[in-house]
């Protein structure tokens, strides 16, 4: 008989959380209840995973693998008339791959007490403002902005707050709440960005 992969196992927990997702809360799931939904011994999912915050933080960092790529896809240079244009591109595909992610969902935007989670998700909405500003200054001449703030991670992270509302009252983003966390974050930016700014002529540069 094949030995399986450590590989396969793996894909297998984490096939099998992303099931448990979709039917509770990530508070209510617990390393037992892993291995019974994947067919595995709870001995062989706590050789992978120490605890099930281990186990969560772990797919919670293919989410930001996912949010990189999102990021980069996102903006249609050809519709890019006025900054703000930027902003709705951005936030509509996070509302869209939110509605679609369950572990997006729960464990980015549910109640519960994984506070390293929390803590992973904040340094990454960092790294993501800057990978914003780039794209910004990419099409955009902005002012220069205030340090140490991040005025991109900041508005990501008000984005994420009424998202997070809605799922917990509704189960997903409704469209009048991902309009709302648009204008939100959109009249938070206008605090540090000018209505009018020269657009940049990136292809000649």
């Amino acid at each position: 008989m094949r030995k399986v992969s450590t590989e396969t196992k793996l894909l297998k927990i984490n096939e099998a959380v992303v099931r448990l997702m979709e039917r509770r809360e990530a508070t209510d799931i617990s390393m037992y209840d892993v291995a019974k939904e994947c067919g595995m011994a709870t001995s062989t999912v706590y050789h992978h995973y120490p605890n099930i915050e281990n186990l969560f933080h772990s797919l919670l960092e293919n989410v930001f693998v996912d949010f990189d790529l999102l990021l980069k896809q996102c903006v249609d240079e050809e519709q890019v008339l006025h900054w703000t244009d930027i902003n709705r591109m951005i936030e509509t595909a996070y509302v869209n791959y939110y509605n679609n992610n369950p572990i997006a969902k729960k464990l980015i935007l549910g109640r519960h007490t994984f506070a390293e989670l929390g803590h992973a998700d904040t340094e990454h909405d960092l790294e993501l403002g800057h990978q914003v500003e780039m794209i910004y200054r990419q099409f955009f001449d902005i002012p220069q902005l205030p340090q140490p703030i991040n005025i991109f991670a900041i508005s990501l992270q008000v984005a994420d707050k009424i998202y997070s509302l809605s799922y917990r009252k509704y189960g997903y983003i409704t469209p009048e709440l991902a309009k709302e966390a648009l204008r939100l974050s959109e009249s938070y930016l206008q605090l540090y960005i000018p209505p009018i700014c020269q657009k940049v002529d990136f292809h000649s540069a």
